[in-house]
Parts: C-alpha cells; sequence; structure tokens
C-alpha cells in the first residue's frame, strides 16, 4: 500500500545514513485505526488537471479518445475534498489523466495536505521545469516527485513524448536535483521513473545509469508498458497489433503482457483489487471508483455537492467497493493493465 511511499524514503536514508520517520504521529495512528474499523479510504487519487502539454502514443489523455471534458481542479474544489477527508486519508497521490504541473495551485494543494499530515506525491512529465518551478517545487512540503525518464537520446524521447523537448527537459531535472543538493533538502525525494518499451529494452541499465549519475534523482524503477485497452476512443482509432510490433518489449522479463491470436493477455494478473480500499477524485469534483475509469462511467458523486463520506458509504459505492471492485467484475476490469 505505501511501497510507492516508504520504500524510496527508507532506501534513500540507508544510503545516507539518516534515519527519518515521516511525520508518524498521535493523528496518524488515529487514521490507521480508522483505515482498519471504520473502513475509510487511506489514500486518495487526485486530479489536479486533466490535460497535458504533450502526446505520448499509448496515452488516453488527448480529449478525442475520452467522453469527458477536460479541465483543471479548482482550489475550492481540492479544499473542500481535503475538509472532508483530513481525519482519515495519510496518502494523495495528485495525478491521473493529465500533467499536474499545469494546475497553477498544485503546490498549494500539496502545503495544505501537510497541515493535516498528509503525504503527497506528484507524477510529471518533467518538460515544464523551469526555474520558477523548481524553486516552488523545493520550498513546497511535497514528499515524492516521480519523473519520466524513458530514454537517453534524444530522437527516441521526442519520439515517445512528442511535444517534449529533450534537452530542456534533462536540463530541468538537473537542475533541479543539483539545488536540492545544494541546499541540503531531504524532500522531495525525486524518483525517476522508466518506461520499458521495445525501443529502450536494450538500453536499460545506461538509462538508469543516466538518471542516477548524470541527472542526481535519488532513485529509479523500472516500469512495464501499458497499453491503454480500457479506452474505447482509443481502441477504435489504433491498429492495436501495429502498436504491439512497436512498442511492445520482446524480453519476457520486462513485459507486462503476451500477444495471442490478435488479444493482448497479462502474464501475472493480481488476485485481487486494493480499490476497494482508495478512492479517486476528478477534476470537477466527481467520485471514481478507480484509476481505470478514464472517461468516468463509474462515478458515485461529487464533492461540491456532497461530502466525500456521505459518497464512499452509500449504498452504490458500497456495493461496488464489495461485491464488484474487489472481485474485478466491472466492465473495465476487463481490460485492465493491473489486474
Amino acid at each position: 500500500m505505501f511501497r510507492e511511499y516508504l520504500l524510496p524514503i527508507i532506501k534513500y536514508s540507508i544510503e545516507n545514513r539518516t534515519i527519518y520517520i515521516p511525520r508518524f504521529n498521535l493523528n496518524t495512528l488515529k487514521k490507521l485505526v480508522s483505515y482498519r474499523v471504520a473502513k475509510t479510504p487511506i489514500a486518495i487519487m487526485i486530479e489536479p488537471a486533466c490535460a497535458c502539454n504533450i502526446q505520448c502514443p499509448l496515452c488516453t489523455t488527448p480529449h478525442k479518445y475520452m467522453s469527458r471534458k477536460q479541465g483543471i481542479m479548482e482550489f475550492k474544489t481540492f479544499q473542500k475534498l481535503l475538509n472532508d477527508v483530513k481525519d482519515f486519508v495519510l496518502v494523495f497521490y495528485l495525478n491521473f489523466a493529465g500533467e499536474p504541473f499545469l494546475n497553477p495551485h498544485l503546490f498549494k494543494m500539496v502545503d495544505e495536505a501537510t497541515k493535516h499530515n498528509i503525504l503527497s506525491l506528484v507524477d510529471t512529465n518533467a518538460t515544464l521545469l523551469t526555474d520558477e518551478r523548481i524553486r516552488e517545487i523545493l520550498d513546497s512540503e511535497l514528499n515524492i516527485l516521480i519523473i519520466n525518464v524513458d530514454h537517453i537520446k534524444k530522437d527516441h524521447f521526442e519520439n515517445f513524448r512528442k511535444g517534449a523537448k529533450f534537452e530542456s527537459t534533462m536540463q530541468g531535472i538537473k537542475k533541479l536535483c543539483e539545488i536540492k543538493k545544494k541546499e541540503k533538502r531531504f524532500f522531495p525525494l525525486v524518483m525517476a521513473e522508466i518506461i520499458v518499451s521495445r525501443e529502450n529494452e536494450q538500453h536499460l541499465q545506461d538509462i538508469y545509469d543516466y538518471a542516477i549519475n548524470e541527472l542526481g534523482v535519488n532513485g529509479a524503477w523500472f516500469k512495464s508498458l501499458c497499453f491503454p485497452l480500457h479506452s474505447k476512443g482509443f481502441r477504435d482509432d489504433h491498429n492495436i497489433k501495429a502498436l504491439v510490433d512497436k512498442y511492445l518489449p520482446l524480453k519476457s522479463s520486462v513485459k507486462r503482457y503476451n500477444y495471442i491470436n490478435g488479444d493482448l493477455q497479462l502474464i501475472n494478473p493480481k488476485e485481487f483489487c486494493d480499490w476497494e480500499h482508495k478512492s479517486l477524485i476528478m477534476w470537477d469534483g466527481r467520485v471514481s471508483a478507480c484509476c481505470y475509469d478514464y472517461d468516468g462511467a463509474y462515478t458515485f458523486g461529487n464533492i461540491n455537492n456532497r461530502s466525500f463520506l456521505d459518497i464512499w458509504n452509500s449504498k452504490k459505492y458500497r456495493y461496488y467497493r464489495e461485491k464488484m471492485i474487489k472481485n474485478k467484475k466491472l466492465s473495465i476490469c476487463e481490460r485492465c493493465s493491473i489486474l
């Protein structure tokens, strides 16, 4: 549950001979008790922006693939959510279907969450790391910043991250890490996520070494490539076989699927879904079932006109969590790339 947050901190602490216990106090203990006894969610994914400044070939964020409107979360929507959940939520994942840095209130959200002992994580394409934004990041209370580093060759990077510029993106990441080190700041931990595709699977060690040694990130991990098969708009607009031939890794150790009889099949599907313990808040305040509901097909109410707990404890949402999500019975579960 907390591996995205705790494991990087533990590893970084050991390497730097530092012991850090992240804001564990009586308030934190109360939240853990609430999670176990009252069955409240312990983590919430929030969509700061349903929009992006680049277009990656395997992403559903481009508006033409979505049946819902794009937009930026207003701060008052976030504040309403925070007031509703501050007594029981421990983690905010501030990313979903878009680039979080497009929201001008992002780090105000982070700082407000920290006041209530809520840990924060942001995932970014790192293309918007201006000097002003770097200072904003370092002066915030952000715990983990995940950046995407998939290629170390300009042409490969810009082909996969369409609209991004290789030199300026890498320079921004490096400058952020250099200033953080110079100012001796523990947070945010800057972690590189390397998406493994057929284009880079032969160079993974080189990419990892570049992220650690050249860019100066605190840690890095590999993530197998995910195909957005849950998006009907994406499926209708693409030749999946052509995408498989171009992007699906060949090595069984680094790929998520096998391509059999014209269908992508998960190699190691999970036996359960942990979204019965989490929730997703879309940019407009709608509460959704899980992180694969890109079109907002499974929403249960809006926090702008109802309290979060009222929605969470509603008969419909309880039924979906206990009978459908847990047992993978939703239509989007059939094409989930995680389960």
